[in-house]
């Protein structure tokens, strides 16, 4: 079984549409939608938005549904010059609001014994390329940031930039999912689509005018990934 997680309404309204929808279950605040997508067995799960809810999901699916693989799927914030429209592969995720320096002779972004970034699957990374390049679109692959902010001005990521090179994006849930399936040794992908460029006059007004937009073409890459892994 595949699992799927995104945080909103909107980065899983085609999931739904699409999905034979045969079950679901609660737990907790978290609903799990077990079905079969473009020729797989699923479970799809909205996480809510932030670090905290994102893990909670991650753990629940990978204990209950005994998921082979994660894609996190959704939207990001871009940093110039990646545009709103393409497509990140992640090849790592770091948090970027995370801070031990003060009591800990490790980076900024680490949390204690965990690695400072969490390298997605080679594999399924690879896979992601060729659906990019069979489907045309403006792909690129670096290293996204997490934190529990909204990300408007490019100052907030300083600090991480340090320790982390090639930052094309930065999201709310991707670090939590990751480090999540890589302390349970699940693999992991994240793709996202930019709704909008950090620190940018217009980027909150590009995000309420895009975000469903680039959601929905992140989900139909997504398809396309899951109809590939038949390949």
């Amino acid at each position: 079984m595949i699992g799927i997680i995104g945080a909103m309404d909107k980065e899983l309204f085609l999931y739904f549409h699409e999905m034979t929808i045969e079950k679901t279950d609660i737990f907790g605040d978290k609903t799990f939608y077990i079905g079969t997508l473009h020729g797989h067995r699923v479970v799809v799960a909205k996480s809510g938005i932030g670090k905290v809810n994102a893990a909670i999901t991650a753990t629940v699916m990978i204990q209950n549904y005994h998921v082979r693989m994660i894609l996190n799927t959704g939207i990001a914030g871009g940093l110039s010059p990646v545009k709103t429209g393409d497509i990140v592969l992640a090849e790592g995720i770091a948090y970027f609001d995370v801070s031990l320096t003060e009591i800990d002779d490790i980076p900024y972004g680490q949390m204690a014994d965990d690695p400072l970034i969490v390298k997605t699957d080679p594999k399924l990374l690879a896979k992601g390329k060729s659906v990019c390049d069979k489907l045309g679109y403006e792909c690129l692959q670096g290293n996204l940031v997490s934190g529990d902010k909204f990300v408007t001005k490019i100052g907030d990521l300083k600090r991480i930039m340090r320790h982390v090179d090639r930052i094309l994006g930065v999201e709310m849930e991707g670090m939590a999912i990751a480090l999540t399936a890589y302390k349970f040794k699940v693999p992991f992908i994240s793709i996202r689509g930019v709704s909008d460029v950090i620190d940018t006059e217009e980027q909150t007004e590009e995000y309420h005018n895009a975000s469903l937009e680039v959601a929905n073409k992140t989900t139909r890459f997504v398809f396309q990934f899951l109809e590939g892994l038949n390949e």
